[in-house]
């Protein structure tokens, strides 16, 4: 045979293999090319954002003072009659003092609490390390949650622990030297203050609140109902009426009961039934809190709904407008994206999932639905239902019961 023509044939032989080769590896790539999720645990909610404005029993207290003022609690603090709620210092250099002295006390009882520890033997320090571990997760907490009043606390229970846990493991035998090093700063601290300070005590038993905003004798629990949409968007936008005159120090919260005041769409105030009970979740830290629908007004294309709680901390008693998230639903379960689900040949809904080599149909159980996804019951455990951390095939062509992948 020509030789030339036996290198043709061997060619087109060669070329007509190398397409059916790509051909080939095209149609076996399309009909396993499968995309594949974990199946996991998820957990939505439906809410509604709004701001509310607050309405309580309160009213303004005010005292003949000279000096600078300190106050003795955080905001929203219960108080009894006759207690120290502010001090009134000669100057702010004599306060800067009277803070100095605070700081040291507090670490001096932390010292002469560990030290009660001297000459005990180190099987504690296991415990204490954890305990450390504990404290400063707590701490970190506290600090992303912005509550600096728990950080303060918080940072010397910590400092507490560790030395206790050096005084166990023998790295420090005494803090005497340390202790008296404070009893001479806190001495010398005292001697610089010019003038002892003048203690301003409670009338009453209440909730104390440092500053006033004006609306004390407007927004009350009992007129709360009677806001107009207007209104609370005023004073959403000017949470502060007027500033304090006079010898205002401060404001007294008579109760612990406050109300909320919101406006609504009517499709939103559509899931309010009056006298029920919802869930707000409120703050940074996303905290929640049960409060009973008291009344949903429509004034014309809007609506007034008030909630009450007798729940009363210092956010709620220290401040006249709050962000909140209305709580409609939740829903826990197993998130799968919405390519996943299929219908068996009985019409029974469900998703395949990669069993070994093997596609495998799962039913499922749906609680709800969007437009990319679906949430469903966890079935785990459930003979023929989709489990926890299966294998759900998302995309895949052609899929039916025991196909080989």
């Amino acid at each position: 045979m020509d030789n030339t023509l036996t290198t043709k044939i061997v060619g087109a032989l060669l070329a007509l293999f190398l397409v059916l080769t790509v051909v080939g590896q095209f149609f076996v790539k399309s009909g396993n090319d499968l995309k594949i999720e974990v199946a996991m645990r998820y957990n939505s909610q439906d809410t509604i954002d709004f701001i509310g404005v607050f309405a309580r029993d309160e009213h303004t207290v005010s005292r003949v003072t000279s000096g600078v003022l300190l106050y003795e609690h955080e905001d929203g603090s219960k108080v009894g009659k006759n207690s120290i709620i502010a001090n009134t210092f000669a100057s702010r250099a004599d306060i800067e003092y009277s803070r100095e002295i605070d700081v040291l006390e507090k670490k001096i009882a932390t010292l002469k609490d560990a030290q009660a520890l001297a000459g005990t033997d180190n099987s504690q320090v296991e415990a204490f390390g954890k305990l450390i571990t504990e404290k400063h997760s707590e701490l970190t907490d506290a600090v992303q949650n912005g509550d600096y009043a728990l950080v303060s606390q918080l940072k010397y229970e910590l400092l507490n622990l560790q030395c206790k846990r050096d005084m166990v493991k023998g790295k420090v035998s005494d803090y005497s030297a340390v202790i008296k090093k404070y009893e001479n700063e806190i001495s010398s601290l005292e001697d610089r203050i010019s003038a002892s300070p003048v203690a301003i005590t409670a009338d009453e038993t209440g909730y104390f609140v440092s500053s006033a905003d004006g609306y004390e004798n407007i927004l009350t629990a009992e007129n709360a109902a009677m806001l107009t949409p207007s209104q609370i968007k005023d004073i959403i936008e000017n949470p502060v009426k007027e500033k304090p005159q006079g010898n205002v120090i401060g404001k007294m919260i008579e109760g612990y009961e406050w109300k909320l005041a919101a406006v609504f769409t009517q499709s939103q105030a559509a899931v309010l039934t009056q006298n029920t009970y919802v869930e707000l979740i409120a703050g940074a830290d996303l905290s929640r809190m049960t409060v009973l629908v008291e009344s949903v007004e429509k004034h014309g294309d809007e609506y007034v709904a008030v909630f009450s709680a007798d729940e009363l901390n210092s956010v709620l008693a220290s401040s006249r407008t709050g962000k909140f998230k209305l709580l409609i639903d939740s829903y826990n379960g197993i998130r799968i994206p919405s390519t996943a689900v299929h219908f068996d040949d009985q019409n029974n809904v469900g998703v395949y999932i990669k069993d070994g080599t093997q596609a495998r149909f799962r039913f499922i159980e749906r609680i709800y639905s969007a437009e990319d996804y679906i949430i469903v019951s966890d079935t785990s455990g459930k003979d023929g239902y989709l489990s926890l951390y299966d294998s759900v095939i998302v995309e895949g062509k052609d899929l039916y019961d025991g196909k080989t992948l």
